[in-house]
């Protein structure tokens, strides 16, 4: 094995795969090894191996910011072969510094092996010559999103590439048999680790008791030289819990998806280094990120998966867990799980007994968008090929595939997908909007939303935020930005002042319109709020503020907006024929063009006018942004501009700031600065007087929770962030744990309990 001379050094797991010879050996290959317990260095060994024979290495790593530490670490580490990583944050003006084809070892997401198989041809110089694919994390096989899109991405590369080998990771999967069998592979699995895991459960009455338990724990820790991850359920709660500790005199910190980068990575050195004795997390910790603590706690046994709160799986406590225990530092890792008294199930968390990974593919929607990516990338033909690709699938294995002629029947019907003639044979071959779907990687159900949408007779009359309501009232557009009540009037306020036709009428005709309930139309609406700010203002971090959300909920939602808005300009592109045959009022400003100025406004943070600078040949969203800050606003500043003070902006030359003004003065003639300015009446926001002491988005919340009666006076509600007790005696005060009943309110969960009495 590659530096063979350090298997005197190697643990006992270690030593058995290698006594085996499991990773040479030529087959297919999952491990499950707990976190801490040298996978790493396992795949790291098995990498050197197949580089030193002149093979090549794909690594898929789920996370971008673990990467670059891969790229960081294995540039010097394999300093003999080309290292490339091909994430976003590695692209400089849309090239790669280091090619696919360049590259002997490739560092990539999931993501982007599934963008590299559906377009295959133009990556078929090194897909072929592949030998070695390490896929860490393979339980992500499971999560409801990624995973049907990962398995569609490994299912269409070993078709590629046959003879490629897999190395599949994990810390937890209680299927690691099945999973290796599904490749005709071979398996091992080990609960050993450098430090041994003490599990404990600490049980509260009362949720405000959890901070007592939570700060007893962290003093502890703290006091004997330890050092803590406390894993939560929201972000929210991690900035809250961070700064009750602050307020104790701890040295405590929070770290979630909405930090940028930067600050990240600053949170995660000063862990490193010691200077942070406690981590306040959401998630982001659980995979990829080495950062080892005496005690991890589990403040949360609870988490969002898309619709509801539900308890967390043991697969995520365990991957949570692994954190706990530093080596060389403790003698065992600590992990605290905080639980209501009333809770059930806890033990199987203690007793690890992992969920089996299961395939996604049995959701119609997901394996509706697999089978237009077969078709489109032209690796199926007809009907027959569709059920042969599929039969490799796990899904197919675990016997759990979709209706593929029922759902290959909707695609044709919906337009994705079409019959066509060749050679007296019918072939199936993906339509115009099909490859937009593959090319934009969204579902189908959202291009055909768009088309329907969009093609519609009253599509010409959107304004920009109709069209924004359109494109993140789809699945594909993440994320949404949940609204509070407090924030209502404030909403109502902003709206009011904006222009639409689908936010007119009455609420149920709207709610009809989008066929969303009341709460998702909130944070559909909000989420439009926040973009349009943004494409006024451009300024992100001050339009975060504002609205209570992070810069880099923004910036996600940017590069999801950017991708849909793409797809609604293709979806419109006519076809020649229909482009000679269209005609329109000069004072219209077609539904297509208004599209791709808001994907430009969007995409860089520009306003109405400002955008009529890109109908200036030469001039695009980022040039016409850098325009913006010497003073040339539209179009028509530039038509009136010094050609000296143009090239003061990077990038622009004297000679084309003449030409680029007389390009504009050109254009002037059809397109002034207000060509995409919206007119006509703002949305008439009415207040319903509502007379009575409850709070109607507190009571429109309860009509979701869960009520249980516990005991003669008690009860249990869940349906919320957590489980909460409310004490109900026959004669006195109605109380509930929660910190919304501490603060005065009637809170969500009693007039639950009221419902519950039909009161």
């Amino acid at each position: 094995m590659f530096a063979s001379n350090t298997e005197i050094h190697l643990n006992p797991p270690q030593r058995e795969i290698t006594a085996r010879g499991l990773l040479s050996s030529g087959f297919n290959c999952i491990l499950q090894l707990p976190t801490g317990s040298g996978k790493t260095w396992l795949a790291e060994q098995t990498i050197g191996d197949c580089l030193q024979k002149g093979g090549r290495v794909v690594y898929l790593t789920p996370l971008r910011a673990l990467a670059s530490e891969l790229l960081e670490r294995w540039t010097v580490r394999f300093s003999e072969y080309p290292v490339g990583a091909f994430t976003g944050e590695h692209r400089l003006n849309g090239v790669y510094p280091l090619s696919f084809e360049a590259s002997t070892l490739l560092i990539m997401t999931p993501e982007r092996l599934d963008a590299c198989t559906r377009n295959w041809r133009s990556h078929w110089t090194w897909i072929p010559k592949l030998d070695l694919l390490v896929v860490d994390e393979f339980h992500l096989l499971a999560q409801r999103e990624r995973g049907s899109r990962l398995e569609g991405a490994l299912n269409r590369f070993r078709r590629l590439n046959p003879f490629v080998r897999i190395l599949g990771l994990s810390a937890t999967m209680g299927n690691r048999t099945e999973l290796s069998d599904w490749l005709k592979g071979v398996d091992f699995g080990s609960e050993w680790r450098f430090v041994p895991l003490r599990w404990r459960v600490s049980r509260f009455k009362k949720a405000s008791d959890k901070r007592t338990i939570l700060l007893t724990e962290m003093r502890n820790c703290v006091k004997n030289g330890g050092q803590a991850l406390v894993f939560v359920q929201s972000r929210r709660r991690a900035e809250q819990l961070s700064a009750f500790l602050k307020d104790e005199q701890l040295c405590a910190a929070h770290h979630h998806a909405g930090l940028n980068h930067v600050d990240r990575k600053a949170t995660e050195a000063s862990y490193r280094s010691r200077t942070l004795d406690i981590l306040i997390s959401t998630g982001t910790l659980e995979m990829g990120v080495n950062l080892p603590a005496r005690l991890v706690v589990l403040y949360d046994l609870q988490g969002f998966n898309g619709l509801d709160f539900v308890p967390l799986s043991v697969n995520t406590v365990w991957q949570r867990a692994g954190r706990a225990g530093r080596r060389g530092l403790d003698d065992a890792g600590d992990v605290l799980l905080i639980a209501p008294t009333w809770a059930k199930g806890i033990e199987r968390y203690l007793r690890g007994d992992f969920e089996n990974i299961q395939s996604q593919l049995g959701s119609e929607a997901a394996l509706a968008e697999q089978v237009v990516i077969e078709v489109a990338s032209g690796l199926v033909k007809n009907q027959t090929q569709l059920h042969r690709c599929f039969d490799s699938t796990l899904a197919k294995h675990q016997q759990r595939l979709g209706d593929l002629d029922s759902v290959l029947r909707e695609m044709l019907e919906a337009g994705m997908l079409a019959n066509t003639l060749k050679k007296g044979r019918t072939c199936l071959e993906a339509t115009g909007l099909g490859r937009i779907a593959v090319r934009q990687m969204l579902r189908p159900r959202t291009v055909v939303s768009l088309s329907r949408r969009l093609r519609s007779d009253s599509a010409q009359d959107f304004t920009f935020l109709d069209l924004l309501l359109i494109a993140i009232g789809t699945s594909d557009c993440q994320p949404k930005l949940p609204t509070d009540f407090e924030e209502l009037d404030g909403l109502s306020d902003l709206l009011g002042q904006e222009r639409s036709i689908l936010l007119e009428g009455s609420t149920a005709s709207v709610l009809k319109r989008f066929h969303r309930s009341g709460r998702h139309l909130l944070d559909t609406i909000k989420t439009a709020l926040v973009i349009r700010a943004w494409t006024r203002t451009g300024d992100v971090e001050s339009v975060a503020e504002d609205f209570g959300c992070y810069s880099f909920e923004i910036r996600r939602l940017v590069e999801s907006l950017e991708r849909i808005l793409s797809a609604a300009v293709a979806v419109l592109s006519p076809s020649k024929d229909e482009a000679e045959s269209v005609v329109l009022d000069e004072e219209d400003v077609p539904i297509r063009e208004r599209i791709q100025a808001l994907r430009e406004m969007v995409a860089y943070g520009i306003h109405e006018e400002a955008v009529s600078l890109t109908g200036i040949d030469g001039i695009g969203g980022k040039l016409a942004r850098r325009l913006l800050r010497i003073g040339i606003t539209d179009i028509e500043d530039m038509a009136q501009a010094e050609a000296e003070d143009v090239a003061m902006v990077q990038g622009i030359s004297l000679k084309r700031a003449s030409s680029l003004i007389e390009e504009a003065n050109r254009v002037m003639g059809k397109r002034s600065a207000f060509y995409f300015r919206e007119t006509g009446p703002t949305i008439r926001s009415v207040s319903s007087e509502w007379l009575s002491s409850i709070d109607p988005y507190r009571l429109n919340r309860a009509r979701e929770l869960v009520v249980r009666s516990v005991g003669t006076y008690e009860y249990v509600v869940r349906g919320g962030l957590e489980p909460h007790r409310v004490f109900s005696p026959r004669e006195g005060k109605v109380k509930c744990d929660c910190l919304d009943f501490a603060k005065g309110n009637l809170c969500k969960h009693i007039l639950a309990l009221r419902m519950y009495k039909r009161d």
